[in-house]
């Protein structure tokens, strides 16, 4: 049960951008707001021709040749989607977009992209005007002869948009495609919380995308319109004359926040409650902003957070920077947040379209993951372009203020709370209250080696990736390694393929395998051979094998027996064997088979489940009678030492288990065990060998990242599966290097204007 600080609110524990200036750098994003970055392009009369912009549209006094970019719109992996390149030309490029960020968010929040049956994830999202059909794929008669008509529609109607992402990653809960013009994406967020609330999802995608074609790169001013007359949006300036359009998208995952507080989840900010209204006829006309309808939807969301207003510290605006606009905007927050109380803090306005533009469906969500990075920096960040305020806000007595610089978030009453608003053309309107994320406190510290995994759908992708998490693992800065090793391993999609190295070891020599491999499965060779120092790394950094090791002491303890000292080395191989067996099961590599040889056979009994820990040790010193052991049948195959597959009654002879102990090793173990034809073969003494198709594993000193080199070589071939949850106790989800994806372009360029030239220059940045 949540109690009361818990109940109602939604944990925000994962984001993706792809926004002009930072493209999908969330850091980078949050330097370029923490710096007030002017992220807007600017573009010859040549390269827009060269798109395809009309030479009459571009020489009118008034056109503006400026926009918010992607630098990267006409890319698309399209082949970790499996969609064929025709496919991926087809597809509306802001569809694509969206399916790209919900696979970086669900990963930045440490959830597997592609989720298991039974999930209850939902997907909320919308899109803007796909102006990709309308200019690059209707003139072009030959794509749409080759796509048909089915096609066509799929790839390109807005009504794809969710299912589309709930079909590709698997997402089994409510998928909604919704458009509200301006505040789609904040309204996607609203009704992802309320699905949270009401327990129709578990999980929830929120997002939105606005991305036009290189046609739509510029635009017409008019004097009093919503678009600038130089390409710079001055929100709440005296000078503000419109905003720009950009492009871009976001994405967000949403927990409750208990669920993310019991799931050791990374937590960017706390949604604490949200509203959504429409103005009705209760303004100058459909395209007209409605301070009433405003005005009701902040105060709506502010008493579903049961949230006093004089403790919000910072207003996320719609913030157009139009002359219109922002008066309205002004007076619906002092309608709400003007209360009168003498020592209430001042409450900054800051505005996202200043920075980079009016991303139209995308602006809600992405003003969403700019406020919860500056919650999480416990940073005010400044308002691009503001000098002198409008006097139309009356800002000088009210509670607002403009930041030009960043500056410390002080807290009110104790707490950094935040609203967004957006507002969409038409009217509807949406607002939601963010506070900052609760306190983590620290999980238990391993200081032990730890396995990392990484994979990918190519090679090359499996190499990039291999070298970002290597990079972001040797700096000392980042959140506790085995937080990491454990966000790695349940975090991501096992694609084919991969690669797996141990943390002390040099990353740079570690192979990328395919992980498919041919054979029949896995076999345990187990011999009890080896030096019998060295396993302290294993029994302090393995549960598993620690408790193996912890059980046969104790039942060795209270069976009184006296060993000598050859007793004694032959308790430890077996012990030693049967916990590195076990040991092996809890990280995810289980047998096929098992055979043993020496002591070894005593341990593959056990590995069998013929024979419990404490019967197998009675065994192997002598002090337990027959009568007080009871095998049982083998759960996995047993095998002879001459690979001869060993019936029931074979199993379960416990005076052929006693004939086996006292053998020397054999010599040709390794060739009874390939008659086997496993897919690959652990020898298991008192330490882990993998023999892999391509050779014997590496062999660390260290016996603990022995056996974790063994578990990753096995992996990489496809061969481990979910590790025991006792690995993974007080593991919390951390933010880790997301999917590379692959920038392959996959676009149908429009028509170049009749005038243009037929190359192109490099967009320069404004």
């Amino acid at each position: 049960m949540a109690d009361d600080s818990e109940a109602g609110r939604i944990a925000i524990v994962g984001m993706a951008v792809r926004v002009p200036g930072a493209n999908r750098d969330l850091d980078l994003f949050w330097r370029n707001i923490r710096d007030g970055v002017d992220s807007i392009s600017f573009f010859e009369r040549d390269e827009l021709l060269g798109w395809g912009v009309p030479a009459e549209l571009v020489d009118q006094p008034n056109f503006v040749p400026a926009r918010g970019v992607l630098s990267d719109a006409d890319r698309f992996d399209g082949r970790l989607f499996s969609y064929s390149p025709q496919d991926s030309a087809l597809m509306d490029p802001q569809q694509r977009v969206l399916l790209e960020c919900a696979w970086s968010a669900l990963e930045h929040a440490g959830l597997s992209p592609i989720a298991q049956d039974g999930n209850r994830t939902g997907v909320y999202v919308g899109t803007g005007m796909n102006v990709y059909l309308l200019d690059n794929l209707w003139p072009n008669e030959r794509a749409l002869k080759a796509a048909g008509g089915l096609q066509l529609v799929i790839s390109s109607d807005k009504d794809f948009a969710a299912t589309r992402i709930g079909y590709k990653l698997n997402l089994q809960g409510p998928a909604l495609t919704l458009q509200t013009a301006c505040s789609t994406s904040l309204v996607a967020v609203h009704l992802a919380c309320q699905s949270l609330l009401t327990y129709d999802a578990d999980i929830a995608l929120a997002g939105g995308a606005t991305i036009a074609p290189p046609t739509r790169r510029g635009h017409l001013h008019e004097p009093g319109g919503i678009f600038s007359p130089d390409g710079r949006c001055r929100t709440f300036d005296s000078q503000a004359a419109g905003t720009v359009p950009a492009d871009g998208a976001g994405m967000v995952v949403l927990k409750r926040l208990e669920d993310a507080l019991r799931d050791h989840d990374t937590i960017y900010a706390v949604i604490a409650g949200s509203a959504v209204n429409n103005d009705g006829a209760r303004k100058a006309g459909f395209t007209a902003p409605g301070p009433s309808g405003q005005a009701a939807v902040i105060a709506a969301a502010l008493e579903v957070a049961d949230v006093d207003p004089d403790t919000i510290g910072l207003i996320e605006t719609h913030g157009t920077g139009t002359a219109l606009g922002d008066p309205i905007e002004v007076a619906a927050l002092r309608q709400v947040f003007d209360t009168g109380r003498p020592d209430r803090a001042p409450c900054a306005l800051t505005a996202l379209k200043s920075i980079v533009g009016h991303l139209d469906t995308a602006a809600g969500v992405v003003g969403v993951i700019k406020t919860a990075l500056a919650l999480r920096h416990r940073t005010i960040p400044p308002v691009a372009h503001f000098d002198t305020a409008n006097p139309a806000l009356g800002l000088a007595d009210s509670v607002f203020s403009v930041p030009t610089e960043a500056r410390p978030w002080e807290p009110i009453d104790g707490v950094r709370r935040a609203g967004i608003s957006a507002f969409g053309i038409g009217g509807t309107n949406a607002h939601v209250v963010m506070e900052e994320a609760p306190t983590r406190g620290p999980g238990r510290r391993r200081r032990v080696a730890e396995l990392i995994l990484v994979s990918a759908k190519t090679e090359p992708a499996a190499r990039e990736s291999l070298a970002r998490v290597a990079a972001f693992v040797d700096d000392a800065t980042q959140p506790e390694l085995a937080d990491i090793a454990y966000t790695l391993r349940t975090g991501r999609a096992e694609l084919p393929f991969r690669a797996a190295y141990v943390t002390g070891q040099d990353p740079l020599r570690v192979p990328v395998r395919a992980g498919i491999t041919e054979g029949n499965g896995v076999v345990f060779a187990m011999t009890g051979e080896g030096e019998l120092t060295g396993n302290r790394p294993n029994y302090d950094g393995d549960p598993v094998y620690r408790d193996v090791i912890d059980t046969g002491v104790g039942a060795l303890r209270a069976s009184g027996v006296e060993l000598d000292e050859e007793e004694r080395r032959r308790v430890e191989r077996f012990l030693a064997s049967t916990a590195l067996a076990a040991a092996l099961r809890g990280r995810g590599v289980s047998p096929d088979a098992l055979l043993g040889t020496g002591v070894g056979a005593a341990a593959a009994a056990c590995a069998a489940g013929v024979l419990t820990v404490p019967e197998g040790l009675g065994l192997v010193t002598g002090s337990l009678p027959d009568a007080r052991i009871t095998p049982r049948a083998p759960r996995v195959p047993l095998y002879s030492p001459t690979g001869q597959e060993l019936t029931e009654a074979e199993a379960t002879d416990l005076d052929r288990v006693r004939a086996l102990l006292h053998l020397p090793a054999d010599p040709a173990l390794a060739e009874t065990v390939e008659q086997l034809k496993p897919a690959a073969w652990i020898e298991i003494g008192t330490a882990v060998t993998a023999h892999l198709p391509s050779g014997i594993a590496a062999t660390p000193t260290d016996r603990h990242a022995r056996l974790l080199t063994a578990v990753g070589a096995l992996w990489e071939l496809g061969l481990g599966g979910p590790w025991a949850a006792v690995h993974d106790l007080s593991r919390g989800r951390v933010p880790v290097p997301t999917y590379p994806f692959a920038a392959t372009r996959h676009y149908i360029d429009a028509p170049a204007a009749t005038t243009a030239q037929t190359t192109t220059k490099t967009v320069r940045q404004g």
